[in-house]
């Protein structure tokens, strides 16, 4: 059995909204998991923060974005794990366009990860950095995110849910960040969609499970960081 190091929590966990007003009851609440979950995302103690910024976390803290568990190495916790915190704590502070671009960035990282650990045959072989440079004139990683979920796709390596949330952001980001005609009253609803989406795809892509002690992923990505283990 695979052994893969992991991190816990590292998006913090679910928190009820009656939660704030127990925050606020004067007592000293830094012993509470819930407090030391929202300190460790927005990186400042919950009693100093408005309730407005707190109410957000409370809103994007629902169990349909909890990760208890990610697998941890130096380039997943360096491309992934840190903007994806970056981007919840975007969100939770009113930094909207920020999260919308992490949130985008995220789905670069995903589209990248994904064309990594698929195995993907030209003629028989395997594909490589000359072949993909003949097929789309450069490799993979330097295509544009557009032409990377097409790819993605025409190889069956993403789902039809998983190209909708690819596109979703990717798309978001164009319309925010590229026309001056953008509405952006849509701007803090779209971050929190933004959000959503890749909490979505980080569940299928990763596929984590916790069963009876043990961590089952994704089976190509066990494959991919057992083929990547730093040598002893």
């Amino acid at each position: 059995m695979a052994t893969i190091n992991v991190v816990l929590n590292y998006l913090g966990v679910p928190v009820p909204p009656e939660y704030l007003d127990r925050l606020f009851d004067g007592a000293d609440h830094s012993g509470d998991l819930e407090y030391r979950m929202i300190q460790h995302v927005l990186e400042v103690p919950p009693q100093h923060l408005p309730r407005t910024v707190l109410e957000r976390y409370v809103k994007v803290s629902a169990a349909e974005t909890y990760t208890a568990i990610f697998p941890h190495t130096s380039k997943l916790f360096e491309r992934f794990l840190v903007p994806f915190k970056s981007a919840k704590r975007m969100y939770c502070l009113g930094e909207f366009l920020a999260c919308v671009e992490l949130s985008a960035h995220l789905g670069e990282m995903l589209a990248l990860l994904l064309w990594q650990i698929t195995p993907v045959t030209l003629n028989g072989k395997p594909m490589d950095a000359a072949a993909e440079k003949a097929l789309w004139g450069s490799e993979f990683e330097k295509l544009g995110q557009e032409r990377r979920i097409n790819v993605l796709q025409a190889f069956s390596a993403v789902s039809t849910d998983d190209v909708r949330d690819l596109d979703y952001l990717r798309a978001t980001r164009r319309k925010h960040f590229h026309f001056w005609s953008t509405d952006t009253d849509t701007l803090p609803e779209d971050a929190f969609q933004c959000f959503l989406r890749i909490a979505a795809l980080v569940r299928s892509v990763l596929q984590i499970e916790y069963d009876q002690g043990s961590v089952k992923l994704n089976p190509l990505l066990v494959a991919y960081l057992e083929k990547h283990r730093p040598a002893a």
